[in-house]
């Protein structure tokens, strides 16, 4: 016994999610179906004492444990970014399922069961079956996804918002239900009398303001609570162990507060959760001090108890059996239709459809629990709790794998979102991540986004992320560094990041919002911090500096680092928005855009090569939003072939870049410091010639990536690339033989993977 609850111990979250079928086989053993009723171990098992007191606890506070720490899990806020596709799946997989599910059965009218005179018992029991079928919970959704590593993919928060609709309907359901409940049953308890129907009313009522009052103070108590203990957190340190306390005092009076209200007691310790700001520093001290021993110790017990009382000798004919089935196959296709649906009609990809019904229809705890209660209070007879309970063991077992095997890992970052800057209006908000590898990279960023424009008009929101591997602890660290206090007795990871990119808000104040962030974590998993923390906040470009750097007069390569190289192409491949790699050439001999301020010197010289193609059209908006700038004089040298134009009108993706090239040649006329030229080259020599002949004509080269494109003006430069990732055009100008001072942004626009 000692060496099962040490091993269990270790059991994650995902590892309760597998086993479920395993700890159900537990109870399976210990249930009426293999040891008879008047036996001792099953007396032992059955006597209301021992559930009560022993196992049952546990279970019972395993099981508030569980919806509180899935709660603190998810994010509440990633609902606002899904908008009315949540909301429509949603509606449609909860609303709906259940309205044709009735539709079907009563129109039907199957006879449900074999009690001879009770009718209204055999629809009651179909009428649970398939309510229950058709919701999609919150936590088990959100878990399967969490412990699949997929809950920060595009379908997953589309998945999680949508469970949080399904549940928000199934809660406000289930409380007027309740409600009506009590009103009627008090009614038949009390009579009609006049104090009878004081309170007939008071009751119900005086719950309904309890509940009132309790998301009061969920909302405006405990929630800004949290903030403050996030706040008196210095950065880098744990959460005092008295804050931990008094949370977890808090959830359990919750779990009173709504039993109380006659409502589901888990629902009290899941809003709570909620309100918990997930991740580091309280919610990652949550999860990491309470999961693996409420998940991997006391949790199984909950599911080992309710299938103690699966009894496959209650099925006593077939007929009982094919119709329990025909209404859960019934849930389980009309749910997965009514889920598919709706997400073809906002245009997600049919395999996206498919993993999106699969996870609505997911079946786990949550579940479990809601047949076990509906068993305990009569609602349902034991065949029918036995035959949804396998149902449940079997759904858990087959749906994660199925999982795996159609959903793509690389596609986790896939958006179904125009995330880029040729898709934005022109006065909307441009917002922007940079990455710092290095303390020699924060004035390179913060220089080219000064070069960006901020204005009024157009303001930038600018999230800086700093990046550091891990050395020295286990666990890897993410710090805001607007969340929590700066006070702290280490030393600081970011205080040069911090202390400039702050500088630069102050120095751009009403046109320039910044976030500061530090990261620290394995090289392998860089990337996910990166493309995770674009996705959160909805970026339009990520801005990663180039893996090398030089000396001050750009003759000698003092830093190559191959992880930061590794990185860069990871993020380029998985980014869910456009990405620019930065090739920062040392100022001497060269000025930044700062320097024609200070200096009072001529103006910042930018050229961006246009060949075409989707990456050359995103970096030339860029280019052109810099042109915006006074001190910006902007070069657009487009390259063609003497076949182009030709082509231009048979080819689709030259003809958008001529009708985008129509607008630069307007805006030309209208502002001198645009100038706009066509350079005929014939093959990739004299490309590589012209290339080589302004190279030292600019201060700042804006290229696209061209990943996979195929122009006669560079074929076979593909074969002498030395970095991929800059591109054909980007990877000459970084040639040694160029002798280019000039920095070099390579932007590669938003990859759509769907």
């Amino acid at each position: 016994m000692d060496f099962f609850l040490c091993s269990s111990a270790c059991i994650s979250a995902y590892d309760l999610l597998e086993h479920i079928p395993l700890f159900a086989q537990a109870g399976i053993l210990l249930s009426k179906t293999f040891v008879k009723e008047n036996t001792a171990i099953r007396v032992f098992f059955s006597s209301k004492d021992y559930k009560e007191t022993a196992v049952g606890l546990m279970a019972a506070v395993s099981y508030i444990m569980f919806w509180f720490l899935m709660g603190v899990k998810m994010d509440i806020g990633l609902i606002h970014s899904r908008g009315k596709r949540a909301i429509t799946i949603g509606v449609s997989s909860v609303l709906l399922s259940v309205l044709v599910c009735s539709m079907v059965y009563f129109g039907n009218l199957w006879e449900f069961g074999s009690k001879e005179g009770k009718p209204d018992t055999n629809t009651l029991e179909a009428v649970v079956i398939y309510s229950i079928q058709c919701l999609s919970s919150f936590p088990v959704a959100g878990n399967l996804l969490f412990e699949l590593r997929l809950q920060n993919s595009e379908l997953g928060r589309l998945a999680m918002s949508s469970a949080v609709i399904c549940d928000f309907i199934s809660g406000i359901l289930a409380a007027s239900l309740i409600f009506l409940k009590e009103l009627n049953d008090d009614k038949v308890r009390i009579g009609s009398t006049f104090i009878g129907d004081v309170f007939y009313i008071a009751r119900p009522v005086n719950r309904a303001i309890t509940l009132g009052a309790f998301l009061f103070f969920v909302i405006y108590i405990f929630r800004p609570l949290m903030f403050s203990i996030i706040r008196k957190t210095p950065s880098g340190r744990r959460v005092k162990t008295l804050y931990i306390s008094f949370i977890i005092v808090i959830v359990f009076g919750s779990a009173i507060v709504a039993n109380w209200a006659k409502q589901f007691v888990a629902i009290g310790p899941f809003i709570l959760g909620l309100a918990v700001p997930h991740g580091p520093p309280l919610g990652s001290a949550l999860i990491e001090k309470f999961e693996p021993a409420f998940f991997g110790t006391l949790l199984p017990f909950f599911v080992a108890t309710s299938a103690t009382e699966i009894n496959i000798g209650a099925i006593q004919s077939w007929n009982d059996f094919t119709n329990i089935i025909s209404i859960v196959f019934l849930a389980l296709v009309v749910k997965f239709v009514l889920t598919a649906l709706p997400a073809l009609f906002f245009r997600i990809p049919p395999a996206d459809c498919f993993a999106l019904s699969l996870i609505m229809s997911f079946k786990g705890i949550f579940e479990l629990g809601a047949y076990a209660l509906a068993f305990n209070k009569g609602s349902i007879r034991p065949e029918v709790f036995t035959v949804v309970s396998l149902y449940i063991m079997l759904n858990s077992a087959i749906i994660p794998p199925i999982l795996r095997r159609i959903y793509d890992p690389s596609r986790v970052y896939a958006g179904y979102e125009k995330r880029n800057m040729l898709h934005l209006k022109p006065s909307s908000e441009l917002k922007i991540l940079t990455c710092i590898y290095r303390t020699d990279d924060i004035r390179p960023m913060i220089n080219l986004l000064e070069a960006s424009c901020p204005s009024r008009e157009s303001p930038i929101s600018a999230y800086a992320l700093h990046l550091m591997e891990l050395v020295g602890q286990a666990n890897p660290v993410f710090i805001s560094h607007q969340m929590q206090s700066g006070k702290a007795e280490d030393i600081s990871y970011s205080d040069n990041v911090v202390v400039s990119f702050e500088q630069f808000r102050n120095d751009h104040y009403g046109f320039v919002s910044v976030n500061i962030y530090t990261a620290l974590s394995v090289a392998g998993t860089m990337h996910d911090d990166i493309c995770l923390l674009a996705l959160n906040n909805r970026t339009s470009l990520i801005v990663l500096p180039f893996h090398q750097t030089w000396s001050v007069d750009g003759s000698t390569i003092i830093s190559d680092s191959s992880m930061i190289r590794e990185l860069n192409k990871s993020v380029l491949e998985l980014a869910p928005c456009s990405v620019g790699v930065f090739v920062y050439r040392s100022s001497y001999g060269r000025k930044t855009i700062r320097d024609t301020v200070s200096t009072h010197s001529s103006s910042y010289q930018v050229c961006m090569v246009f060949l075409g193609g989707k990456d050359d059209r995103e970096a030339l908006i860029l280019a052109r939003r810099m042109a915006r700038d006074s001190r910006i004089n902007l070069s657009i040298v487009r390259l063609i072939s003497p076949e182009q134009k030709i082509r231009e009108q048979m080819d689709w993706e030259s003809m958008i870049d001529s009708e985008l090239l129509k607008e630069v040649k307007k805006n030309t006329k209208t502002n001198s410091e645009i100038l706009y030229t066509e350079e005929v080259v014939r093959d990739a020599t004299e490309t590589s010639e012209l290339l080589k002949s302004m190279a030292n004509d600019y201060d700042l080269f804006i290229v696209g990536r061209g990943k996979e494109r195929e122009m006669s003006m560079t074929d076979g430069l593909e074969q002498w690339s030395e970095f991929s990732e800059l591109g054909v055009i980007g990877d000459l100008l970084t040639l040694r033989d160029f002798e280019c001072q000039a920095s070099v942004l390579v932007i590669q626009q938003q990859q759509q993977m769907i």
